[in-house]
C-alpha cells in the first residue's frame, strides 16, 4: 500500500478506537466488539481505496456484526437480527458494489438480500407465514430490477414479479388450500401481462 493509504488507514484507525473508547463510558461495549468494528471499518475502506473484494466482504460481515453489538438490541431483536445477517450482509456489499460500479446485476442482487433480509427479520419478530412473504418479496425484487433498471425492454421480470407477489398474498390468506389459487392467479398474472403488452404497444 501507498504512504497516502496508509496515512489514511491509520487516521481512521485512531479516529474510531477514540470514538469506541468515548462510547464505553455510556455502553457497554466490550474490547472485542470494539476490535471488531475498527477492523471491518478499516477493511470497507481498504476496498474503497484499494478495490479489494475481500476486503469488501470481510469489512462487511465485521462490521454488522461490531454494530449489532454496539447498539446493544434485546434477546429477541438481536436473535432476529443475527438470523437476518445472511441476507443483510449481502445486502451491504452490493450496495457499496453498486454505489461505486453503478451496474445493473449489483442493483438486482440488492433489491433481492434487502428484502429476504426484510422479511427474515419480519418473520422472526412476527411469526407470519414465511413462504408467503417470502414469494412476495422475490417478487417485489424481480418488479423492482425491471422498474429501477433504467430500460423498460424486457417486461418478463415485471410479468414474473407480479405472478409471485399475488401467488404469496394469496398463500398468505389461507395455509390449508392455497395451491386451489395458484390457477386463478396465473388468470390474473395472464390478464395484466396482456394488459402490460397493450400499454406498452400504445397507439402503434
Amino acid at each position: 500500500m501507498t504512504k497516502r493509504t496508509n496515512g489514511i488507514l491509520t487516521g481512521i484507525f485512531f479516529i474510531l478506537a477514540g470514538v469506541l473508547f468515548l462510547l464505553r463510558n455510556v455502553l457497554p461495549i466490550g474490547f472485542g466488539t470494539i476490535i471488531i468494528t475498527i477492523a471491518g471499518i478499516e477493511l470497507l475502506t481498504a476496498h474503497f481505496l484499494n478495490k479489494s473484494l475481500l476486503a469488501l466482504i470481510l469489512g462487511s460481515y465485521f462490521t454488522y456484526w461490531g454494530v449489532l453489538h454496539i447498539v446493544g438490541f434485546d434477546g429477541i431483536m438481536y436473535n432476529a437480527l443475527a438470523s437476518s445477517a445472511i441476507f443483510f450482509i449481502p445486502t451491504i456489499i452490493f450496495l457499496i458494489l453498486y454505489l461505486t460500479q453503478h451496474k445493473r446485476g449489483q442493483l438486482t442482487w440488492l433489491c433481492l438480500f434487502a428484502l429476504l433480509g426484510i422479511d427474515t427479520l419480519l418473520n422472526c419478530l412476527t411469526g407470519i407465514d414465511a413462504i408467503g412473504t417470502l414469494l412476495i418479496c422475490i417478487g417485489m425484487a424481480f418488479a423492482l430490477d425491471y422498474l429501477l433498471g433504467g430500460t423498460y425492454a424486457y417486461t418478463s421480470r415485471l410479468q414474473l414479479g407480479i405472478f409471485l407477489i399475488i401467488v404469496g398474498l394469496l398463500k398468505m390468506t389461507d395455509w390449508r388450500t392455497y395451491m386451489l389459487y395458484v390457477i386463478p392467479s396465473a388468470l390474473i398474472w395472464i390478464g395484466i401481462v396482456l394488459l402490460i403488452k397493450a400499454a406498452s404497444k400504445g397507439d402503434k
